[in-house]
């Protein structure tokens, strides 16, 4: 069976090469850029000419569409500027793929996702695998959702032996300012997008949901100064997600500071100085 990278990118010079390298291995490349504005697009001609490119720097689920749209292979494995694959996993991977007899849609391979430099099973962003390989033919977008965007419409899933080396290593956040920056992003999108039939008040609770995962269930904290930082960096987050889904549904603050400026612009024009 063949076998289909897909990766969406924004200005990922700095580490998309690697990604680029890492999945040569597989029948094609497709690529949908956000509208870098570094050298990204120039990188990525070297290794696929499958480059789609789209007019909003947001996590929007358009990409998915065009990803999924574009590649032509059976199978699909999603990768990110943050991934790099061992070789080993992805001699597995095909091993599996190209057996006649395999019956599953989702392939979860062994998942290592570093933090801001740190992975830890206490880290609320732990999972030892991930469904990364899939059937093309099972996927469907939706448009609610930044981080399920792309649904796997099965449950025949094949769980890979766990293990410490051959993984799919996910390298995220290297800086606060990266971690922050693609916060923002992400969580501007959802503000556009949430569903609006969900109340405030529930997705108030994901942040103390959230926070109780983090502290409570997963004992990040045990981990010292890094596992508070995790913690914090996490619940963050949910935070400012809030925060932008409460403003663009009620916040007044552009009407209410042109309305203020008026008011003191007029007092200006009766006031003698």
């Amino acid at each position: 069976m063949s076998i289909s990278a897909i990766i969406p990118v924004y200005n990922e010079e700095h580490r998309i090469e690697a990604t680029l390298r890492c999945a040569t291995w597989c029948d094609e490349i497709i690529v949908v850029d956000k509208q870098s504005t570094d050298r990204t697009r120039n990188i990525v001609g070297r290794y696929t000419d499958k480059i789609f490119v789209i007019d909003n720097r947001e996590y929007d689920p358009r990409e998915f569409e065009i990803l999924l749209g574009n590649a032509t292979c059976e199978w699909i494995i999603l990768l990110t500027a943050s991934d790099v694959i061992h070789p080993q996993l992805a001699k597995k991977i095909r091993e599996l793929i190209d057996r006649k007899d395999f019956p599953y849609d989702i392939i979860r391979v062994p998942y290592r996702r570093y933090v801001l430099g740190i992975e830890s099973p206490r880290s609320p962003w732990y999972s030892d695998l991930h469904p990364s390989v899939f059937r093309r033919s099972i996927a469907k977008v939706r448009y609610d959702d930044v981080h399920s965007a792309l649904v796997m419409d099965s449950k025949r899933e094949y769980r890979m032996d766990n293990s410490s080396e051959a993984c799919l290593y996910h390298l995220t956040h290297e800086t606060v300012d990266t971690m922050m920056e693609r916060h923002v992003r992400y969580c501007r999108a959802e503000g556009r997008m949430f569903r609006k039939d969900i109340p405030l008040r529930s997705i108030f609770k994901s942040v103390i949901d959230a926070t109780y995962r983090t502290f409570v269930k997963r004992n990040t904290f045990l981990m010292g100064w890094n596992g508070i930082a995790l913690s914090l960096a996490y619940v963050s987050y949910f935070m400012l997600r809030f925060i932008y889904i409460w403003e663009n549904r009620s916040s007044k603050a552009k009407e209410n500071y042109e309305k203020i400026r008026e008011t003191i612009l007029k007092a200006w024009t009766k006031e003698q100085l």
